[in-house]
C-alpha cells in the first residue's frame, strides 16, 4: 500500500508540474505549426537525376523570438552509390525587439531585429554552424519577409567562422477567383570565403489550397510545385566534366497538423 501511495503522490506531483509548465508555455508561445511535405521530381545534380523528399517542418513564435526547424529524408532513385540520405536544420532567433533591446515604431519598415542562429547536419558527417543577425521587413502583401546575415563555420570540413551566408525567406498569399494560393520559399547565398565555393540556392514553392477547394482541412492541405535552382551545388564548383549547376522541379503535397 505504501508503494501505491508513493507512486500516486509522484504521479500527482508530475501532473501538477506539467500543468504549471503548460500554463507558463501558454503565456509565452504565440503560435506553433507543424507540417509534412512529400516532394517528387527530377533534373537534380550530384545526387542523381530523380529523387523524392519527405520533409517534416516545425515553426513557432515566442514572446522572445522564434524557432524554425526541418528534417528531410531523401530517396535517390538512380544513384548507384547512395540510395538515400537525410538532412536537417535548426534555426532559433532571439528577438531584440520583443525583448525591448531594439524598440521599433509601428510605422517602421522593420518589424524586428534579432540574433540569428542556424545548425545544419546531414548524413556522412555534414555539419555547419551559423551565427549572425536578422531582420524582418513589413512589406505589403507578405505574411513575412526575413533577411539574415550569418558568419558560417563548416565544421565538418575543418573550417572556423571563415565564410558568410545571406538568407532570405518569405511568404506571400494571394487569391485568384475564389481559390487561395501562396508563394513562399527561401534563398541562400554562401560567399565562398571558406572551404566551399560560392553558391546560390533559390527554392520557391507555389501552392494551391486544396483543402479549401474540396472543403477538407481548409488552409491545412496544399498541392503545388517546387523549383530548386542551385549554382555550384553543395559548394562544389561546376565544370564540363562534373556539372553541379541545378534547375530541378518537383510536385508537392503538404499537410499541416
Amino acid at each position: 500500500m505504501s508503494f501505491i501511495r508513493t507512486l500516486t503522490a509522484a504521479i500527482a506531483t508530475v501532473s501538477c508540474s506539467f500543468s504549471a509548465t503548460s500554463s507558463m508555455a501558454d503565456d509565452i508561445l504565440l503560435f506553433s505549426d507543424n507540417s509534412l511535405t512529400v516532394l517528387q521530381g527530377g533534373n537534380f545534380k550530384v545526387t542523381g537525376n530523380k529523387a523524392a523528399a519527405y520533409t517534416l517542418e516545425h515553426a513557432s513564435g515566442w514572446s522572445f523570438g522564434n524557432l524554425f526547424m526541418f528534417f528531410d529524408y531523401l530517396d535517390y532513385y538512380d544513384n548507384p552509390n547512395q540510395g538515400s540520405s537525410w538532412y536537417g536544420e535548426v534555426s532559433p532567433n532571439l528577438s531584440l525587439t520583443k525583448t525591448g533591446l531594439v524598440p521599433l515604431s509601428d510605422n517602421s519598415l522593420f518589424g524586428d531585429f534579432s540574433i540569428a542562429g542556424n545548425y545544419e547536419r546531414g548524413r556522412g558527417g555534414t555539419e555547419a554552424l551559423l551565427l549572425g543577425l536578422g531582420t524582418s521587413l513589413k512589406l505589403d502583401g507578405f505574411a513575412f519577409f526575413n533577411v539574415n546575415l550569418y558568419a558560417r563555420k563548416d565544421t565538418s570540413l575543418g573550417a572556423g567562422f571563415e565564410d558568410m551566408q545571406a538568407t532570405i525567406s518569405w511568404r506571400r498569399p494571394f487569391i485568384i477567383g475564389d481559390q487561395n494560393f501562396v508563394i513562399d520559399g527561401f534563398t541562400d547565398y554562401v560567399f565562398g570565403w571558406g572551404p566551399k565555393n560560392a553558391n546560390w540556392h533559390f527554392v520557391p514553392q507555389i501552392k494551391w489550397d486544396l483543402g479549401k477547394a474540396i472543403n477538407v482541412r481548409p488552409g491545412k492541405l496544399w498541392l503545388g510545385t517546387e523549383v530548386d535552382l542551385w549554382t555550384n551545388k553543395f559548394g562544389i564548383k561546376s565544370s564540363d566534366s562534373f556539372k553541379t549547376n541545378q534547375l530541378a522541379a518537383s510536385f508537392l503535397l503538404k499537410v499541416h497538423f
